[in-house]
């Protein structure tokens, strides 16, 4: 990693932990750069706004997220279990991460469970290109198992999914209310596997 690059991921590093802490309106330039220990006009060379270093902190994680997260789904495929799918990508941040150069595998669950909560006009984009294709990779591997649900019950139980993820492996005051956070967190993804697997089939009998 050259001086630029190594400038950069110190910049993002910074940029993760107060745009986790404080969202993308609470979090000032001024702060991250504080946080950096680099002036603002660095920050302003390597990324423009602050709207900028947002998108492109939110994309270069999830190219590494991404990266972990479709490895650990290739080997669960051959499995040949929905369950082992299902907890593939959900454990894969925590257990496989590769690179904690700009965050760990926990951090970056941590900023993109925060990301939920901004506008899709700041995020959309980034989704789109960065995100979602992997996202629906995973997706489709765990629907091939459920032919003839509905749209609307398998969107439910992904939501649902992704609430009860979140809220194991990347709560805050914000989404938990100072409730602790889990000890075991594979054993309890593991456990989260089971829960999805059952609630998918009880909707699947019911469209049978």
């Amino acid at each position: 990693m050259n001086k630029s690059e190594a400038t950069k991921a110190q910049i993002m590093r910074a940029a993760i932990r107060q745009f986790t802490a404080m969202g993308f309106q609470g979090a000032s330039v001024r702060d991250i750069a504080n946080e950096a220990g680099v002036n603002i006009g660095l920050i302003r060379y390597h990324f423009g706004s602050k709207a900028d270093l947002y998108r492109d902190t939110l994309a270069f994680v999830s190219e590494q997220y991404n990266t972990v997260c479709l490895r650990a789904l290739d080997a669960a495929k051959a499995s040949g279990s929905v369950e082992d799918i299902i907890y593939s990508w959900l454990a894969a941040p925590i257990t496989s991460w590769q690179d904690d150069s700009v965050a760990t595998g926990e951090q970056v669950l941590c900023f993109l469970n925060k990301m939920g909560y901004e506008s899709p006009l700041l995020t959309k984009g980034v989704y789109d290109s960065h995100f979602f294709y992997a996202l629906q990779e995973w997706q489709d591997a765990v629907q091939a198992f459920f032919p003839g649900m509905s749209r609307t019950d398998w969107l439910w139980c992904l939501t649902n999914l992704r609430g009860m993820y979140f809220n194991l492996v990347a709560h805050d005051d914000f989404t938990l209310w100072s409730l602790p956070p889990i000890g075991d967190r594979e054993a309890a993804i593991r456990r989260l596997a089971g829960d999805a697997v059952a609630l998918l089939r009880t909707y699947m009998r019911r469209a049978l």
